[in-house]
């Protein structure tokens, strides 16, 4: 016999899977009427609640890169202690596994293999085989936080790459600026690739031609290492960077031949994060909103482990542009 889904549930009684989902997890925004009428159907089709009776017993597994995170302070410290608290908040914990050579060896996490994780959230970019790898061989829910493979069958939550680029480009244009370069290694990921086409699509719509050598790479292709910024020989008014990581190397640049921000140069950043740099409080930037990303991202986990099959896609979390005094009107 035909194992019973939340579908069935839903089906029988003219509902939807997430009422369904809702009722039996004892979520809010279900009447108590209906709650008990599902948990009754559920009951009577033989659906199997103890995954829902364990609630409070979750396990999130959070996979990172070790390329992503050192000891102290760093952009996916911060997204996993959202993650965390998101997770924490239903009673629940996780579990961090650090990816040292697994993901360049193709092996299955720890974690895995010990069965300790009811479901996984991946922060930070891995390779398109790592990730296939790991939904073949995988039972349990995966989600991806802060990237995403469209060709792949997993949910994702990102932030607003295409959409935040953009809106860094105008917020330049519309200051005044035309000359307007842009720091980051455009193949380097596709997030980065989401940025500079939002840069494009600004410059474009204002009817200004790119200058290729006012495009600065600012990462290693290859290995995703930071690399010196290399600043060319006729500079343009203003930078759009694709991290804010990549605007403090820029300003160290620009500092070494003299120059000012913003009195030289504007410049302008994305993620609202530059822990450390004496150029952080002085960096117009768009700010990534890492609490509503994790919130969003464990709510698709929970729902999943909770039995809801719906597929999510790629979840986009857009934001706003916080304003210090490294840009000026021109």
């Amino acid at each position: 016999m035909a194992e019973v889904k939340l579908k069935d549930i839903a089906a029988a009684l003219g509902v939807s899977v997430v009422t369904v989902s809702n009722a039996l997890s004892g979520k809010p925004g279900v009447s108590e009427t209906l709650r008990e009428e599902i948990l009754g159907k559920a009951r009577e089709i033989g659906y199997n609640c103890s995954r829902y009776d364990k609630q409070q017993e979750v396990r999130i597994g959070v996979l990172v890169s070790e390329k992503y995170v050192t000891v102290g302070a760093s952009f996916y410290w911060e997204m996993y202690q959202h993650v965390a608290y998101a997770v924490s908040k239903r009673k629940s914990a996780t579990m961090i596994e650090i990816l040292e050579s697994g993901e360049d060896e193709k092996s299955l996490p720890k974690m895995i293999g010990e069965r300790n994780s009811d479901g996984i959230l991946v922060i930070g970019w891995m390779s398109h085989d790592y990730i296939r790898m790991l939904l073949e061989n995988i039972h349990v829910p995966i989600v991806l936080l802060d990237f995403q493979y469209p060709d792949l069958p997993c949910d994702a939550v990102i932030t607003a790459n295409y959409i935040g680029g953009y809106k860094i480009t105008r917020y330049l244009l519309e200051r005044g600026h035309r000359r307007i370069g842009f720091v980051g290694t455009v193949r380097a990921n596709e997030n980065i690739m989401d940025r500079y086409f939002g840069y494009r699509k600004g410059m474009a719509e204002y009817g200004i031609s790119l200058r290729q050598d006012w495009i600065l790479e600012d990462r290693d292709i290859e290995t995703g290492g930071l690399l010196h910024i290399e600043l060319p020989e006729e500079l343009p008014d203003a930078f759009v960077c694709n991290a804010d990581l990549s605007a403090g190397l820029l300003y160290d640049a620009l500092q070494e031949k003299g120059l000012r921000v913003p009195e030289d140069v504007s410049v302008i950043g994305f993620d609202n994060y530059l822990h450390g740099h004496k150029f952080a409080g002085e960096l117009t930037t768009y700010n990534v909103d890492m609490k509503r990303m994790a919130e969003k991202a464990v709510k698709i986990l929970f729902d999943k482990i909770g039995g809801n099959e719906k597929r999510y896609g790629v979840h986009t979390v857009d934001s706003v542009i916080v304003e210090r005094s490294s840009v000026k009107s021109v």
